[in-house]
């Protein structure tokens, strides 16, 4: 279980299924003309390619999808802000660490399934719940509540689920995973 940003709005994070197709430590940053013509428009310039290193904001560790023409990514982050927010231009950007160790774990033609799930809840191997609530995503005429499985509902009731954890959970929406039980 990992926290993830993901794309802004209007920059969304294509949903479904996908692979990913190749993997590279230390990758250089090559800006597409959009985001180049974004950031000259808050002033901005940048250069054709960032090369690896401190100042690259996909970090240390880049996983490639297969979606579209490959533009999308799993990667790490050179900023201490954006995880578990609405912040790239369409990656999925995880914590140095976590990208780390899923990028030791995970290899190339790896299937990967991006949903639009406000609610999530995990049981660890070693017997820890967590849930994971994030604000619906913005599309014009959907609805924003927060529903859950019957599988989902069932799980909170149990006795090992902390309700007060679930509760703040639910009203915070931070996107973050709390551990909320223990099997």
């Amino acid at each position: 279980v990992f926290p993830v940003g993901i794309g802004r709005i209007g920059l969304d994070t294509p949903l479904g299924t996908t692979r990913i197709i190749n993997k590279k430590a230390n990758p250089t940053w090559t800006p597409t003309a959009d985001t180049r013509k974004r950031l000259e428009e808050q002033g901005k310039t940048l250069p054709q390619v960032v090369p690896a290193g401190p100042n690259n904001p996909l970090g240390l560790f880049a996983m490639r999808l297969g979606f579209d023409k490959g533009e999308y990514l799993i990667h790490g982050t050179n900023e201490d802000v954006g995880i578990g927010m609405r912040v790239s231009a369409g990656c999925i950007r995880l914590e140095p660490k976590d990208i780390e160790d899923l990028f030791a774990k995970v290899p190339v033609h790896t299937t990967v399934r991006v949903i639009n799930q406000p609610v999530k809840t995990a049981i660890e191997p070693d017997g820890k719940v967590y849930l994971e609530v994030h604000e619906p995503l913005s599309h014009p005429g959907r609805d924003r509540s927060l529903t859950m499985t019957k599988a989902q509902r069932a799980l909170l009731a149990k006795p090992f689920i902390n309700a007060r954890k679930v509760q703040q959970a639910m009203l915070h929406q931070s996107g973050l995973p709390v551990l909320i039980g223990h099997q």
